[in-house]
């Protein structure tokens, strides 16, 4: 049996508020409504509206709005399980879970709100059930997520094309992220869980293989090579193609 401690549904915090407390009494679930940063295992995480945390138990809890003068309005439950039935779920504790449809949590911790507030021979099991329905929710989420074909991979894949291919381009993490509509840190986060490489390092791979590519051919000054592939001087070129090859450019040029 699931039973629920607090809930709220919809609720609006004061300008500045962060929320923090060492060690949670209870398990709990966060849907955030606008965009929010949260601290997991001493990590700061950035989300949008529609994503949602789950914590265990004696958990560091931190989150609030990523400006102390943005709204922050979330749906929160800190709740508790027994015989396992929690762990057995095998959820995705402490990571940002993006939820196509927020409103099915809302619904569900709103019920539980009524029912406790009703108790009657029936709210115990329906608490329950619908504490239930939530983390499936939450796990049916993160499965879509790791999915091949979410519309989120999709759209990430669309932009490591367009960075992979337009490789000698001044590309930084800002304007990357800019594109995907993340902030920085969660769409290096995203990049690295879908394709297992940092963005950066995903780009310079490329860069250095073009760069092989293009001395390999024997017409083009290493000068030239540097600015085709994006690198921002001869210097830094040189350096990151031996550490990378073990020869500089122009040995690589000369041995080909």
């Amino acid at each position: 049996m699931l039973r629920a401690a607090i809930c709220g549904v919809a609720t609006e915090h004061r300008e500045g508020f962060v929320f923090r407390t060492d060690h949670a009494p209870h398990y709990v679930l966060l849907h955030f409504r606008t965009p929010f940063f949260c601290v997991l295992n001493g990590k700061r995480y950035e989300g949008r509206a529609g994503d949602c945390v789950l914590q265990r138990p004696g958990s560091a809890v931190v989150h609030g709005p990523l400006s102390e003068r943005e709204q922050f309005i979330n749906d929160w439950i800190y709740f508790d399980g027994e015989n396992g039935e929690i762990e057995a779920l095998e959820l995705p504790f402490d990571t940002v879970i993006s939820i196509e449809d927020g409103e099915i949590l809302a619904h569900l911790i709103d019920r539980v709100m009524k029912e406790k507030v009703r108790e009657d021979i029936y709210s115990e099991r329906l608490i329950s059930d619908s504490i239930y329905r939530m983390l499936v929710t939450v796990k049916r989420a993160e499965r879509v997520q790791k999915s091949e074909d979410t519309p989120l991979r999709s759209r990430f894949k669309e932009l490591r094309v367009r960075i992979l291919h337009h490789y000698g381009e001044d590309w930084s993490l800002q304007r990357m992220a800019s594109l995907s509509g993340y902030s920085v840190s969660r769409f290096c986060a995203l990049y690295t869980e879908f394709f297992d490489v940092s963005p950066m390092n995903d780009l310079l791979a490329k860069r250095l293989e073009m760069a092989k590519q293009h001395l390999s051919l024997g017409v083009y000054k290493v000068g030239d090579v540097a600015a085709m592939c994006g690198f921002s001087s001869i210097h830094y070129f040189s350096n990151f193609f031996k550490k990378h090859t073990g020869v500089t450019p122009a040995e690589y040029n000369h041995n080909t």
